[in-house]
């Protein structure tokens, strides 16, 4: 008997899927789905990669849980946002690729077991369409579904350190690395490189992203630029590398003292999309805070110290909720990463702000509001792209969170074609490479949709699956 049999790796599969999170897996399940062998292969220790440490938000459009909540959406509507938030740089066939197979993918999704919570609103959307989940809940039923299925072989701690070619130039396999050995697995149908970004690779950050220095880096640990890098090897054209921005809303859990504890993994916190103000360490607003937390993350690198503080009361604090991540603001509290006090000098004062200063710039926003329903300062006038009223902050106790910004992921890439085929920068199918999730570019541009990457992740993954079957 082999090594590599011993080693459970099968020497040929139909096709490899490189990367353990959510496109990994949905690429691998739809795979086996058309009767396909599959070997799905994880870097880490654990799979899920940066979907267990995402907000868990899906955009979908035009669902009976829109329906129900007596929310208004089509694609129609959600291409728009895609296109605006991407400042009019999303590829078309990429958006109408997304839009074709939105609607069957939530419906799959839910057939895997996952469980979708009440429709919420998240940045740059124009009516809510976040359908959240738990993003560990989300991967531990797709890996349940991987786990059950005889036709896929999964393994962890392993990597790609390189694809096998042929000599006409085809993608047939790749060189596994596995508890300090090497393998080599042919492919009959090539190899989709579901890999994630690079947020933890601190050299492609400084070659691509120079802005990002003073920004925390964060996302999956396995998150280092590796199948971006073994596509680039055999002449990938790159997308959108420019416009990589770090995520506002980062907890700083010790704060004053502004380290992070690598045993407590940050929060990511988005109290403004439910009315909550921004201030700094001079106790002054700094933006319109509807707007994207990809901007605001940007403004926010340009503050004292990179940190800003999110600010709400008791109104904003009765609307937290488990799902998603983001908007459970009672957690964060019980952690201590938000502090409470009754008046807002008393708040200041418990992380260090003037606070006069600090309570004269709360009471003229909830003038503002009160008078015209609009901020004169910095323009905002809803809770988030146009939707929502803004309320005045009135209700003791108030909450002030300490946060800054992260790069969690970098939402650019690679260049595909709408079947997810890696393309050279010759404009030509780099032949059997596939790519789906964090690593594919031309999708995002210059900025986000909320709920936009989970979605985006299954639906390119299981298209880049159908695809590679095809070939």
């Amino acid at each position: 008997m082999s090594e590599q049999s011993i080693a459970n790796i099968p020497p040929n599969v139909d096709l490899i899927v490189a990367g353990g999170g959510l496109a990994g897996h949905c690429a691998a399940l739809a795979a086996a789905e058309q009767g396909a062998s599959v070997l799905l292969l994880e870097k880490r220790e654990i799979y899920g990669g940066s979907t267990v440490h995402s907000s868990g938000s899906f955009a979908f459009a035009g669902t009976q849980a829109q329906r129900d909540a007596g929310i208004d959406d089509s694609p129609e509507k959600i291409v728009q946002d895609i296109v605006s938030a991407s400042g009019g740089l999303a590829d078309p066939a990429l958006v109408d690729l997304y839009i074709t197979h939105q609607a069957d993918t939530y419906g799959w999704l839910k057939q895997q077991g996952v469980d979708f919570h009440p429709v919420s609103l998240s940045s740059n959307q124009g009516v809510p369409r976040t359908h959240p989940t738990d993003p560990w809940q989300l991967m531990r039923a797709l890996h349940a579904r991987v786990e059950q299925n005889e036709r896929i072989t999964y393994l962890d701690q392993a990597a790609i350190r390189e694809l096998d070619v042929s000599s006409a130039g085809r993608v047939e396999g790749a060189r596994i690395e596995h508890q300090g050995k090497e393998y080599l697995v042919k492919a009959r149908c090539g190899v989709v490189l579901a890999t994630g970004g690079f947020s933890r690779n601190t050299e492609l950050i400084a070659k691509f992203t120079p802005h990002l220095k003073p920004a925390l880096k964060l996302g999956g640990a396995g998150n280092t630029g590796d199948g971006l890098l073994l596509a680039w090897k055999l002449g990938a054209d790159l997308l959108d590398m420019a416009y990589v921005n770090g995520t506002f809303g980062i907890s700083l859990n010790n704060y004053p003292d502004t380290r992070i504890d690598d045993s407590d993994e940050p929060l990511l916190r988005l109290a403004i999309y439910r009315g909550a103000i921004i201030v700094n360490l001079d106790a002054q607003r700094f933006a319109d805070e509807s707007v994207s937390y990809k901007k605001l993350g940007e403004m926010c690198l340009g503050q004292d110290q990179a940190i800003g503080f999110q600010v709400w009361d008791q109104n904003i604090m009765d609307l937290s909720v488990p799902v998603p991540n983001s908007t459970n603001f009672q957690l964060a509290y019980e952690k201590g990463l938000v502090k409470s006090a009754d008046t807002l000098e008393a708040l200041a004062a418990t992380v260090g702000l003037d606070p006069q200063r600090f309570a004269e710039t709360v009471r003229r926003y909830n003038a503002d509001v009160k008078e015209g329903g609009r901020d004169t300062q910095f323009g905002r006038t809803s809770l988030g792209k146009g939707y929502g009223k803004l309320a005045p902050l009135e209700r003791a106790p108030f909450y002030i969170y300490p946060c800054t910004t992260a790069v969690l992921s970098t939402y650019c890439g690679l260049r595909v074609d709408p079947s997810m085929r890696v393309v050279d920068v010759a404009g030509k199918p780099l032949d059997g490479l596939f790519a789906a999730g964090e690593i594919v570019g031309g999708f995002h541009g210059a900025g986000y949709m909320s709920g936009s990457s989970l979605s985006k992740a299954a639906i390119f993954g299981r298209v880049a699956a159908a695809t590679a079957l095809r070939a």
